[in-house]
């Protein structure tokens, strides 16, 4: 039986963590203390204009998980988009009905690889990327899985919180360098921070709206981001450039 100081001890661990194996290992191994039969890390990123991207493939895979992947279930899941707007957990369960045809038949396909009940709990990063852990239970009675997440749900969102930060240590700590900007995509990434549309930018810098988009889409392309608002997002944060 997993205590509370055994649990807190656990999550201390996750500072130390220094490889994707190593994070497999703890998440795999305070996962099945807490109950649960399988566990999915994944960094993803949410734009209004492109919807979610998957930025890093998660920590652990299973079956279930590869075909939710190869579907692209995660543009249709419920649970995803809840997480994308909000920092509270989502509880489910294979008797979950959905609307929308695609997100139906995904957790129709759940139910037939044997999955019953789980967990979605989100960390958000200032970056606009947030991580999802999410943990489930398989081939057990629904309402038996029911309960373990119930009584299991007020522990997850630390669990969360440690795992994404391992994650972002170790995708930093692989980075060769940081990404260098131009001077001019540095100058239209500053001024679209301040507001200004792309012809206003033009106007400011005297070239024409089609180069602004050109340095813009350039500045994107070597931060990693899917949208315009997260690469200025992500530009702050790395300081190159300025409010």
């Amino acid at each position: 039986m997993l205590t509370l100081p055994r649990y807190l001890h656990s999550l201390e661990q996750f500072h130390s963590v220094r490889t994707p194996q190593e994070l497999t290992q703890l998440l795999s191994s305070v996962g099945q203390a807490l109950g649960y039969d399988s566990i999915v890390q994944g960094l993803q990123s949410y734009s209004r204009q492109g919807g979610l991207h998957v930025d890093s493939t998660s920590v652990i895979s299973d079956k279930w998980h590869s075909h939710y992947l190869k579907k692209n279930y995660y543009k249709v899941d419920p649970r995803v988009h809840h997480c994308a707007r909000h920092t509270t957990p989502q509880r489910w369960s294979s008797a979950d009905l959905y609307d929308h045809p695609r997100a139906a038949q995904m957790m129709q396909e759940a139910h037939d690889f044997g999955v019953r009940a789980g967990i979605y709990a989100p960390t958000h990063s200032m970056d606009g990327r947030f991580s999802l852990l999410c943990l489930s239970l398989r081939h057990v009675p629904v309402a038996e899985a029911q309960d373990l997440v119930l009584h299991t749900a007020p522990l997850i969102p630390a669990l969360a919180a440690h795992a994404h930060e391992a994650v972002l240590r170790m995708l930093r700590a692989n980075a060769e360098q940081e990404p260098v900007l131009t001077r001019r995509e540095c100058e239209c990434l500053q001024w679209a921070a301040a507001g200004k549309t792309s012809w206003e930018i033009g106007l400011v810098l005297n070239i024409a709206e089609r180069t602004v988009n050109f340095h813009l889409s350039n500045a994107m392309a070597k931060l990693g981001c899917h949208s315009r608002q997260h690469a200025i997002v992500k530009a702050l944060m790395q300081g190159l450039v300025g409010l």
